[in-house]
Parts: C-alpha cells; structure tokens; sequence
C-alpha cells in the first residue's frame, strides 16, 4: 500500500491521553511512596546509620517527584476548572524528565484562566507540605527529609511563579509575564531560596 492511500493514524481522544498519562504518573507516584515506605522502613528496624542515610536519599528523590507531580497535576485541575482549552499530551513522558502533562493556549485561553491555571499549581504544592504534616511523623532523618523537600519546592514554586501570577492579575499578559519569569532568573533565584529553606527546616527538625 502507497504511503498516499495510506489510512490516516486513528485519533487519540483526550479522555485516552489522560488515561495514559495518569497510569505513567501513577506508578511513578507508587515507586516514589514505596522506595520511601521502605527506605523508611529499614530505618524503624535497625540502629544503622547507612539505614538513616539511605531513608534521607530516598525521601530528597521521593519528595522532588512528588512536588513535581503535585505541581503538574495541580496547573491541570486549575486549568480544568476554569474551562480553558488545555488538551493532554499525545505520548506521557518520564515525569523525571518531561513532567508536563498538557497545553495551555494562550491566545484560545483568557487571563482568569490563566491565573486559575497558575494558582492550582501553587496551591497542589502546599497541599502536598499540608498532606506530609498530618500524615507522616517527623520522628526519623528521610521524614524530615520529606517534609523538607515539600516545602523547598513549594517555596520556590511560589517565588517563581507568584510575581508572574500578581502581574498578571494587575493587567500583564500572561503569556508576556510567563517570558518575563522565565528568563529573568527568578526561576534560579527561586530553586535557592526553596532550598535553603529547606535545608534550615531539615537541620531544625532532626
């Protein structure tokens, strides 16, 4: 059969890509939680310290997929809820890689939606340090760890992307301020004011 006659790739509905992408995300959320739990775990049934410095490792590379996780799914929810046109990726990534699960349209999208986009990205991030506080104790070096790494990322996420959200709200463009953010450094800025936080929260709580 000639490439010309060929019949055209079957079309993949949305509702197929999301399905897609939330069974990549969902194992790799279901490593993360159980490389943790039993990292965690070893630590609870010995007195060594490779079982604390492990439990630590495991929860910094837990805790940044989680966030990253968090943080992608919550720009979806907002995106979503406020019925922006936001389709799904054709093929998931490797969130360790490519995290970004959607598109964003900005001239088929308004600034509301924009912003409601923004602010479910922000708010997913502090929910995940809210879920890390009621459900894990903080009694072990990883746990701190977690909580630790949860807050970095939500601070840093909120140092990047708050100016551009309060720009935005105040008359910017979204897409303009997003450009802005983006080669301004306060993505950089960001990463090392989270983490230092972080760090000082970690070294607080052990």
């Amino acid at each position: 059969m000639s490439e010309a006659s060929a019949p055209a790739a079957a079309k993949i509905s949305d509702w197929q890509r999301f399905k897609a992408v939330g069974k990549v995300h969902g194992i790799a959320f279901l490593a993360a939680v159980t490389l943790f739990g039993a990292a965690d775990a070893w630590v609870m049934t010995s007195d060594l310290l490779l079982a604390q410095l492990i439990s630590v490792l495991n929860a910094l590379a837990a805790g940044m997929l989680l966030a990253t996780l968090f943080h992608e799914w919550g720009h979806f929810a907002g995106a979503r809820l406020s019925r922006s046109y936001s389709p799904m990726v054709r093929e998931p990534k490797n969130p360790l890689v490519n995290p970004f699960i959607f598109g964003f349209n900005f001239q088929k999208n308004s600034r509301s939606q924009f912003l409601a986009m923004s602010l479910g990205g922000i708010t997913a991030n502090w929910l995940l340090v809210a879920a890390v506080l009621l459900l894990v104790p903080l009694d072990t070096w990883g746990r701190a760890m977690l909580l630790a790494v949860a807050v970095a990322r939500a601070i840093s996420v909120i140092v990047f992307e708050g100016p551009i959200v309060y720009r935005t709200a105040k008359g910017g463009e979204p897409e303009a301020e997003l450009d802005a953010g983006l080669s301004n450094g306060s993505g950089d800025r960001g990463q090392m004011i989270g983490f230092a936080a972080g760090a000082a929260i970690w070294l607080l709580t052990i």
